[in-house]
């Protein structure tokens, strides 16, 4: 006769592995499109409907900080794997309670994505070197936001990847106690700070001391192939940042600077940094092939292969449990 304790202990433990089981093949199964960068006789400038009095009087936000309450909006991080994959959900109804704990491939990570969605207003990828590969970024999708700037973490590259791609995200930097926050060009209630940052008309700071002293961006056109940016004091450098991350042209000692966006260009983002270190990182103006702009889908679940792939682990799993039962009838005899 088995031993009692040895059969509970089997059942609990086959148990949690069934859970765990379980848990993993319920994620579907992705396909990706191929990544391209932006292209299309289009540009995109995210403020260009920005007023003037929105640039000369920013809103400073550290969606990590409880002073997020004071402007109506609500963020949390979600995730509990061991991979450190994390995402910071903005404007959220209700949290998520479901993570999976082990190894994450990027059909989980896009999955999880998704699910987020549902409930946020906004989802970000948070401190992706800490919890993503560079490569998922050349194809993970249905994100508006990514946390590119936070504590101990620099993720400009990864931000970088994502756009030569063409996967169009805008900045979020968090944590002013490390010296980061997001200026958002909107009025100070919920929707218009969530739609400035799902638009672009926003821009991250690195601040030394207050970010209420750093030069603020006075106003970013884009006409005639030329992109015009303008700060309220001189800067130190004035960086036009494009595909793959290479510096295309760099203005020193001014408040201005001018880049002609070329046929090559997919997108270009400004870094504008002073002499003290305080840096703004302004969202990108990226081509695109239509007159309305638009974001394209890049990620679809493949019903059928996950359907297909549920039946393949259900058959095994069941002749599985069915080995273990003879086996145990068996020894029994």
């Amino acid at each position: 006769m088995q031993n009692p304790v040895y059969l509970a202990i089997t059942g609990i433990v086959g148990a949690v592995l069934l859970f765990f089981l379980v848990l993993y093949l319920a994620v579907p199964s992705y396909r990706f499109d191929e990544s391209e960068p932006f292209h299309g006789e289009f540009v995109f400038n995210p403020y260009q409907e920005v007023d003037s009095n929105q640039f000369t009087n920013p809103i400073y936000i550290d969606f990590r900080s409880n002073s997020i309450e004071n402007h109506g909006v609500n963020a949390c991080e979600y995730g509990f794997a061991m991979t450190g994959t994390r995402f910071l959900c903005l404007g959220y109804k209700d949290v998520r309670k479901m993570d999976y704990p082990f190894l994450q491939s990027i059909h989980y990570k896009q999955y999880n994505l998704d699910k987020l969605n549902k409930t946020a207003r906004l989802v970000a990828p948070a401190h992706p070197s800490k919890g993503f590969k560079k490569g998922e970024f050349a194809n993970l999708d249905h994100y508006r936001v990514i946390e590119a700037l936070s504590e101990n973490d620099n993720s400009l590259y990864y931000w970088d990847i994502a756009l030569s791609n063409g996967h169009r995200a805008n900045i979020i930097a968090s944590c002013e106690k490390a010296g980061f926050t997001t200026a958002c060009l909107s009025d100070d209630e919920p929707e218009s700070i969530y739609k400035s940052l799902e638009t672009g008309n926003s821009y991250g700071v690195r601040f030394k001391n207050n970010p209420n002293e750093v030069p603020v961006l006075e106003y970013v056109t884009f006409r005639n192939d030329t992109i015009s940016v303008y700060v309220s004091d001189k800067a130190k450098e004035i960086r036009f940042i494009g595909q793959n991350a290479v510096t295309k042209e760099t203005e020193k000692n001014s408040n201005q600077a001018f880049y002609v966006f070329k046929n090559d260009d997919s997108y270009i983002r400004t870094e504008i940094e002073f002499e003290d270190g305080n840096t703004l990182y302004l969202n990108p103006i990226v081509r695109h092939q239509y007159q309305y702009f638009f974001d394209p889908d890049h990620a679809f679940v493949m019903k059928g292969r996950t359907y297909l792939m549920w039946a393949v682990y259900i058959i095994v799993v069941v002749a599985y449990f069915y080995r273990v039962v003879k086996n145990r009838k068996k020894s029994s005899l």
